[in-house]
């Protein structure tokens, strides 16, 4: 494992650790109807998003101006069970290349699913007249299932389309490295503008890129460096045969290609 990828794995850990609760609450308990957007209104006393969310929207925010999408691989807990679903042994060969053929196409799944949480957030979260929650689940303990059990017979519908949504995460994630943060995931939509235009990124030098195919096929997002799918890993950086992936400033000078020589007179 190469340095980078521990100093990844201590992160991801740590703030897996800080915001367990938090996503677990969020998928199966919130008494909205998007979780982790509406946390600083929330009723739920008992709930860690009260208090880390302001923190975690400037992490976020910071996080993407300088570094792009590099949230989604050092900081997210989703991307790290996503990772350790990675691990798994997976489908045979032939699987791999034949989803292969259809992964540009499944990466822009996660743009409808943006929209969709944007309308579901004005619709549900955010109602002008009246309150956007109906109801309040408090426990002492997160390991209380009688407080899960008692909110998805009061909440309605949104609680089976985020338990399957977690599902098709969990199951995709069995199948296909990432699957839930390559086409599924709208925070994830939303960060990869930022890889854009943030102050630093991966970069690959094309001219030295000896056309190998490890990446991307060996990388955990199945993406390239300057691309909106990668998550700053840096994985790459070190692994690459040709030492033509780097990471750095967007705008470091760029080496000038020398002066072609005049003719002279004789």
């Amino acid at each position: 494992m190469q340095p980078v990828t521990i100093w990844r794995r201590i992160t991801q850990i740590g703030f897996f650790v800080v915001t367990g609760e938090w996503l677990a609450i969020g998928w199966l308990r919130c008494p909205f109807g998007v979780p982790f957007v509406s946390c600083p209104s929330c009723p739920s006393t008992d709930c860690p998003g009260k208090y880390l969310f302001v923190p975690f929207l400037f992490i976020i925010g910071l996080g993407s101006l300088l570094f792009g999408r590099a949230f989604c691989g050092w900081g997210c807990p989703m991307g790290l069970v996503e990772d350790v679903l990675g691990k798994l042994p997976k489908p045979g060969e032939k699987f791999r290349q034949r989803f292969a053929r259809a992964d540009a196409v499944l990466k822009w799944l996660k743009w409808p699913m943006l929209a969709f949480v944007i309308w579901a957030v004005l619709t549900y979260n955010y109602q002008p007249l009246h309150r956007s929650w109906e109801y309040v689940v408090r426990t002492a303990s997160i390991f209380n299932l009688q407080s899960y059990q008692l909110a998805w017979e009061i909440g309605g519908g949104a609680y089976a389309i985020r338990f399957w949504l977690l599902v098709v995460a969990l199951v995709g994630g069995l199948l296909i490295s990432r699957f839930w943060c390559r086409y599924l995931c709208p925070l994830g939509a939303l960060l990869s503008i930022f890889n854009r235009f943030s102050i630093f990124r991966v970069h690959k030098d094309e001219d030295a890129c000896i056309h190998c195919g490890k990446y991307p096929r060996e990388c955990i997002q199945y993406t390239v460096p300057e691309t909106q799918d990668c998550i700053v890993c840096g994985d790459c950086v070190r692994s690459c045969p040709a030492k033509c992936i780097s990471f750095g400033p967007r705008l470091a000078a760029k080496k000038q290609p020398e002066e072609a020589e005049q003719p002279t007179d004789n």
